[in-house]
């Protein structure tokens, strides 16, 4: 094998151990975001049953009106 060949192998496994590296990186960065949405779908699902709570209910139509 000349030098050559070494340093493209050489270079081969630095661009491989980079991207190993940003992989990761990445895949933590995806897991962060992932748990801030599901933080952020469970926040909206509660201010949307507190906004349902306190909403009047629509009358009841066979129901009299309390000046009657």
């Amino acid at each position: 094998m000349t030098q050559t060949d070494q340093q493209r192998i050489d270079e081969l496994e630095i661009k491989a151990a980079f991207q190993e590296q940003l992989i990761s990186e990445l895949n933590n960065a995806l897991i962060k975001q992932a748990d801030r949405i599901d933080a952020m779908e469970l926040g909206l699902q509660r201010l949307m049953d507190y906004v349902t709570t306190l909403q009047d209910p629509e009358p009841d139509p066979d129901e009299t009106p309390p000046h009657y």
